[in-house]
């Protein structure tokens, strides 16, 4: 449900409120430090380059930034690409 999603009157990120969405963020996040520290070890969850690691960060974290905005720019302050 979205409206659990959007950011309380108050201003408050629903990271900090909605456990459902910490959940998902910090599953998210999670996989991007798989991705991260498997590149180059040549293991079935290795992608390759740091262009395909770019890739998938940028779709995990327009995920982020579809279920809490403030959150997302905690994490990419300058966007995706900085």
């Amino acid at each position: 449900d979205t409206k659990d999603m959007k950011e309380r009157k108050d201003g408050t990120s629903p990271y900090y409120t909605n456990k459902s969405v910490k959940a998902k963020i910090d599953k998210l996040l999670q996989m991007n430090s798989v991705i991260w520290s498997n590149i180059g070890t040549n293991s079935t969850i290795d992608c390759k380059t740091r262009k395909k690691g770019e890739e998938l960060w940028h779709s995990l974290a327009n995920q982020i930034k579809d279920l809490d905005e403030n959150f997302y720019n905690l994490v990419c302050p300058h966007g995706i690409d900085s």
